[in-house]
């Protein structure tokens, strides 16, 4: 197969072993920065043409790929989703849609989601432009937890210990026009979470994230640890359809267990794979390309 992986950072980890296990299998792979990409629609066939500006040199079109995996971040989400876009109105299989991946982008959006499903999701609130901070935290237990709709890596999540400290912080964000959703703060899981890693039909590799001593946040780029973990066949299918309930094939769930049982906090639609990798011992990249050879071959 011929592959495209739409990344702005191709060193980075996860994009490495994607490729490494791409070439193993037979295939080529390239890496190329959604942002540099020209889409255009015409009047004549074929309609959505795709033209890319490398660092040096002419642009050329991007010649016909048979599948293309999304790697972008948060930064770039609207232009990679518009580049997925057109490469699914091509008839281009993509390894999460371009749907799928504004779904869970949106962390309001995505837990909405999940709550239709019946997904149990820790208590949320998200206030409208007009409602008083103080009363958008009226019936909210203390501590509380503050988060951006867009965000990755721990990036935009506060802890507010007091309402009063809460009000302040959302007071600043309503005067920079940042929206923001309000969680509870699930204090018996004292700053740990479960990362499990879906493909497809299957829970292929977890962990158990471990924040570092004062910091409730348990992502591996806040200085995070994680060890193994063996998961239940109830929290493996809960994870499972979180990652359905959005539309993604490829899906890091994060759950916490809580007095009130197992909820799901967040569905990433394009998790790393360095930590849980080296983790777990799972060869996650390879599972991704199989089960992308299954989908298109």
């Amino acid at each position: 197969m011929k592959l495209l992986m739409l990344c702005r950072e191709p060193r980075l980890y996860s994009c490495q072993r994607l490729k490494q296990s791409a070439e193993q299998r037979g295939h080529k792979m390239e890496i190329l920065d959604p942002n540099r990409c020209l889409l255009k629609l015409t009047e004549n066939l074929p309609h959505f043409e795709i033209d890319y500006q490398p660092q040096e040199g002419e642009p050329y079109r991007l010649p016909a790929y048979d599948a293309v995996l999304p790697r972008f971040g948060t930064a770039s989400t609207k232009t990679g989703c518009a580049v997925l876009r057109h490469f699914q109105a091509k008839g281009i299989y993509c390894l999460n849609s371009e749907q799928a991946f504004l779904a869970a982008r949106d962390k309001w959006r995505s837990l909405q989601i999940l709550s239709e499903q019946g997904i149990a999701v820790p208590h949320t609130q998200l206030s409208g432009a007009e409602v008083l901070p103080k009363t958008a935290i009226r019936k909210m237990a203390e501590p509380l937890v503050i988060k951006t709709l867009n965000g990755s890596q721990g990036i935009g999540v506060v802890l507010a210990e007091q309402a009063s400290n809460a009000v302040a912080i959302l007071e600043l964000l309503k005067e920079t026009g940042v929206p923001v959703l309000l969680q509870d703060f699930v204090e018996e899981a004292r700053g740990k979470d479960i990362r499990c890693f879906v493909i497809g039909d299957k829970v292929v590799a977890s962990m158990q994230r471990i924040g570092p001593e004062g910091e409730f946040r348990a992502n591996f780029h806040r200085g995070g640890s994680a060890n193994k973990i063996t998961l239940s066949e109830d929290e493996k299918q809960i994870a499972i359809k979180a990652a359905k309930a959005l539309g993604l094939a490829v899906a890091g769930v994060d759950l916490i267990r809580s007095k009130q049982g197992l909820l799901v906090l967040e569905v990433n639609a394009s998790p790393g794979l360095e930590m849980i990798e080296k983790t777990s011992g799972v060869n996650v990249a390879l599972e991704m390309i199989l089960f992308l050879e299954k989908a298109v071959l």
